[in-house]
């Protein structure tokens, strides 16, 4: 019945046997905007940010972690080009009516001074979404899509730059948990990287590659840019077509995770996805602006 509710919902942008996945992937509901900080690890709505007439409750969330403000309470504004847009003098979340999304940053407006440290936070502003378990092994294909561009990034930071610790990063993340539970290895999650921008690496090259996320204790396996987008300079502020053979990455995902020591009881089938997020990590001062649309993650059962 869900399946079928699916295809009813999105028939226009399936073929045969297909399912789309995402909850409202062109996010008509609006989006939950969270306070800057978390209690006790969970988001606090405090606003719901509307692009349209569409009063259903919304299915993403809109995070601002680590900002000193919000912009709860601010009032949409019109743009030609932008659409409807929620802005301050920091950031801004916009979405036209080709539902193309515009996130803003000033970080030069939020950090008070530099981090000097790794340990240091910083700031993410980012869209979220939860969903009901995708079970892979139930899978025969699993396809994840999207486009995106980076405007601008202009780096604030001048002789203070530090490579090691200063970035602008425009990334997007699965959230896969191992769930079957006759493996040793039931329960551990994982973060999968699906495509970035890294102010760093114009694009297209380097190999995936595996790091620590502090904020969720969890390992995120980051794939490499040339396997989702082909070769892409991001620095031109061209449209990036994202492709991901999600099941493929999994695979890719876990091979990395054991030359690491880690799960060693694991294989693909084990894995179901439950979330995703997009959006801008700044761990430089830097100003931003980067686009997305299209959104999409498509099984074939």
């Amino acid at each position: 019945m869900k399946n079928l509710l699916l295809l009813l919902l999105f028939p226009m942008s399936l073929t045969a046997g297909e399912s789309e996945l995402f909850p409202d992937p062109a996010m008509r509901r609006g989006v939950k905007l969270l306070a800057p900080k978390a209690v006790n690890g969970v988001g606090v709505p405090i606003d719901t940010l509307r692009f349209d007439a569409n009063n259903e409750p919304p299915l993403w969330n809109l995070c601002s972690w680590d900002f000193r403000t919000h912009f709860s309470g601010q009032r949409p504004q019109r743009d030609k080009t932008l659409g409807i847009a929620y802005a301050d003098d920091a950031f801004t979340f916009a979405r036209n009516r080709k539902g193309v999304f515009t996130m803003r940053v000033d970080a030069s407006r939020v950090y008070r001074a530099h981090r000097t440290s790794g340990s240091d936070p910083w700031i993410n502003f980012l869209v979220e979404t939860t969903f009901d378990g995708v079970e892979v092994g139930k899978t025969n294909s699993l396809i994840l899509s999207y486009q995106m561009r980076v405007l601008s990034c202009t780096n604030c930071m001048g002789s203070a730059y530090n490579t090691t610790i200063h970035a602008a990063q425009f990334l997007g993340y699965l959230h896969i948990r191992n769930t079957n539970r006759a493996r040793a290895d039931y329960g551990k999650n994982l973060w999968l990287g699906v495509g970035s921008f890294d102010n760093r690496d114009s694009g297209g090259a380097g190999d995936g590659f595996l790091s620590w996320d502090i904020g969720t204790s969890t390992y995120i396996y980051s794939m490499a840019d040339k396997d989702v987008f082909g070769r892409v300079d991001f620095n031109r502020h061209r449209w990036a077509k994202a492709r991901v053979d999600v099941r493929k990455a999994i695979g890719d995902a876990i091979k990395a995770m054991k030359e690491n020591g880690s799960f060693a009881d694991s294989e693909v089938d084990d894995f179901t996805i439950n979330g995703m997020n997009f959006g801008w990590e700044l761990p430089g001062t830097f100003d931003v602006v980067g686009q997305f649309r299209n959104f999409s993650l498509q099984s074939d059962f």
